[in-house]
């Protein structure tokens, strides 16, 4: 592992575990008691960070600072990927299994993915709101967001 590929690998895992709990970095930055700047530095690889940032940014994710760091041959976003899995219910794993193994040109999983792209629920990770968002959050009516004829 070259000199700069550590601070990617535990600036990765510090994304997305960020990113995992919905925080942005001002949320971070406050919860980890560390400066925003500091901290997107820290997720780009560009900043090394000592044992004491470390054990901040670990409490500030609510996580063990050892999922930040590389081990057992793995790089730190599988670690934290392992982790969500190992948590997840039984059927969400099962989930998630079909999904990787499943061929890529399989019906079903297509269907699978196009239901996951239609969820409401997803759509709250969206930086822009989509139209029939906008409208409702302006308090018109929402129209259906379909074009006619479909």
């Amino acid at each position: 592992m070259g000199d700069d590929a550590l601070p990617r690998e535990v600036g990765r895992a510090i994304r997305v575990l960020r990113l995992l709990h919905g925080l942005s970095y001002a949320e971070f930055a406050e919860k980890a008691r560390l400066s925003a700047t500091y901290l997107r530095q820290v997720e780009r690889g560009e900043r090394d960070l000592g044992l004491g940032a470390l054990g901040l940014i670990a409490q500030g994710l609510n996580c063990d600072a050892r999922l930040l760091l590389p081990g057992d041959g793995r790089s730190p976003v599988s670690a934290v990927v392992a982790d969500r899995f190992d948590r997840a219910p039984e059927a969400l794993q099962e989930a998630i299994l079909f999904l990787l193994i499943e061929p890529e040109g399989s019906p079903k999983k297509q269907a699978i993915l196009a239901l996951i792209n239609e969820d409401p629920e997803r759509s709250r990770l969206r930086s822009r709101p989509r139209p029939d968002e906008r409208a409702a959050r302006a308090g018109a009516p929402a129209s259906s967001g379909r074009r006619p004829g479909r």
